[in-house]
C-alpha cells in the first residue's frame, strides 16, 4: 500500500522532503501558495549539506548552476589585510555557492516531473487534530485530512506555532543588508572562487561568487546601535575598497536578525517540523538551508532501509534534534565573534592572523564532515 504524506510549504525543505519521500514510493501532497517573487541572493553549501543533497538525485543540475569555492579568505574590514586563508575541500563533496533561485527551480522541476507529487495552491489557515487525523483548513475552502504531515513552512509558519504555541523570537540589535552584483561590476578580487569574510568592529561582510561566477553574493551584517544611520551607502561610502559595492544600479535589501527560542519538541500529534520550522539558524555559518538538507537526507536514509514513513520521520527527529541544536548554537557564537567591538575585535584579528586555519577548522569540523 502506498503511504501518503502532506507537506506544508514549498521552500527548500518542503520540496526536498517531497522528493526524498517520493523517491521511496510515498505519495505526496504539497500545500503552499505558488511562489510569486524572485528569491534573492545565494547560498553557501558546505560539504555536509552537499553530501545530503546528493540523495535527491539532482547533482548534475546543481553542478551546472553552482560555483565551486576553493577557500575562505578572512580579511580585516578596516585595513583590507588578509588575516588567514582556509582551503576548502577540492574533492567531492565540495563546498559550493549557488543562487537561491537556481536551487529552488532545480528542486521544483524535480517535483513537477514526479507523478507521486502533487501541489495544492493554497495557504494554511488553521490546524486541528483527532486521535487519528490532522485536519488542515485552507484558504481555498478545502479541508485536507492526513495522518502524517510535515511542517516545512519556516520559522514564521503556522505549523511551528501549532507544535509550540509559546515559542518566541527576539530582536538581536543587528541587521543584514543583502545584494547581488554582476562580477563584471566589481573589482577583480571579488571574482575569485573564494568566500571572503571581512571582519570589522560590530560588523562583517561576506561575499562569494554564484551563477558559475557571473554574479557575486554580498551580505553585510552590522550593529544597529553602532551604526544608527543604517544606510549601506553611509556605512561603506568612505571605504577605499568596499566603496565599490555602492553602484546605484543595484539595490540592497535590509532585514533584522532574529534570535529564536530553541524547540525541544518538533512533533505534535501527526505533525512533524523540519528545516527552518524546527531549527531556525543564525545566518553566520551558512547552515540554515544546509541543516534542512541534512534533515531530509536523514529521513531518506531511514526510508531506504525499509522503515515506514512514520518511523522514518520519528527517527529523523531523534537523530537530528540534538545535532541541529549544536549547529544553531555554533552559528550564534560565530555571529558574536564576528561582531566584536573595540580592543577585543583587534585581538580577535590578531589571533586569526596567527592561528586562524587551525582554530576555524577545529570549530567547524562537523561542517566539513559528510556522514
Amino acid at each position: 500500500m502506498t503511504e501518503e504524506l502532506v507537506i506544508i510549504g514549498n521552500n527548500f525543505s518542503g520540496l526536498g522532503s517531497a522528493i526524498a519521500c517520493a523517491r521511496n514510493g510515498c505519495k505526496v501532497k504539497i500545500i503552499a501558495p505558488k511562489k510569486q517573487s524572485i528569491l534573492l541572493g545565494g547560498l553557501q553549501v558546505a560539504p555536509n549539506a552537499r553530501a545530503a543533497l546528493s540523495v535527491l538525485g539532482i547533482d548534475s543540475h546543481i553542478h551546472q548552476k553552482a560555483t565551486q569555492l576553493a577557500a575562505v579568505e578572512i580579511k580585516s574590514f578596516d585595513t583590507a589585510v588578509n588575516l588567514a586563508t582556509i582551503p576548502l575541500p577540492s574533492e567531492a563533496p565540495t563546498y559550493i555557492g549557488i543562487a537561491r533561485e537556481d536551487l529552488y527551480h532545480i528542486l521544483m522541476d524535480s517535483c513537477l516531473t514526479n507523478s507521486l507529487i502533487e501541489f495544492t495552491d493554497a495557504s494554511l489557515l488553521a490546524i486541528s487534530q483527532t486521535e487519528e487525523q490532522t485536519n488542515l483548513a485552507l484558504d481555498n475552502g478545502e479541508v485536507v485530512s492526513a495522518s502524517i504531515v510535515i511542517g516545512a513552512d519556516g520559522w514564521h509558519g503556522k505549523t511551528r506555532q501549532f507544535v509550540s504555541s509559546g515559542v518566541t523570537q527576539q530582536n538581536t540589535g543587528y541587521s543584514i543588508y543583502r545584494s547581488v552584483y554582476p562580477a563584471a561590476k566589481l573589482p577583480a578580487s571579488f571574482s575569485s572562487p573564494n568566500t571572503q569574510l571581512w571582519l570589522g568592529k560590530s560588523c562583517h561582510l561576506v561575499t562569494y561568487p554564484i551563477s558559475n561566477g557571473r554574479d557575486v553574493n554580498l551580505v553585510f551584517t552590522f550593529s544597529d546601535k553602532k551604526f544608527p544611520d543604517s544606510s549601506i551607502h553611509t556605512i561603506l561610502s568612505n571605504h577605499p575598497i568596499l566603496g565599490a559595492l555602492l553602484n546605484q544600479e543595484y539595490s540592497w535589501h535590509l532585514s533584522p536578525i532574529k534570535k529564536f527560542e530553541t524547540l525541544f519538541n518538533w512533533r505534535r500529534g501527526g505533525i512533524t517540523l523540519i528545516g527552518d520550522a524546527a531549527h531556525p539558524m543564525a545566518p553566520h555559518l551558512a547552515q540554515g538551508a544546509a541543516q534542512s538538507f541534512i534533515d531530509i537526507a536523514c529521513m531518506e536514509n531511514n526510508l531506504s532501509k525499509g522503515q515506514s514513513l512514520a518511523d522514518a520521520i520519528r527517527n529523523m527527529v531523534t537523530v537530528r534534534m540534538p545535532k541541529a541544536q549544536i549547529i544553531a548554537r555554533k552559528s550564534q557564537i560565530s555571529g558574536q565573534i564576528f561582531r566584536l567591538n573595540g580592543p577585543i575585535a583587534t585581538a580577535r584579528n590578531q589571533i586569526i592572523g596567527v592561528a586562524g586555519e587551525i582554530i576555524i577548522n577545529e570549530f567547524l569540523q562537523d561542517l566539513w564532515l559528510t556522514a
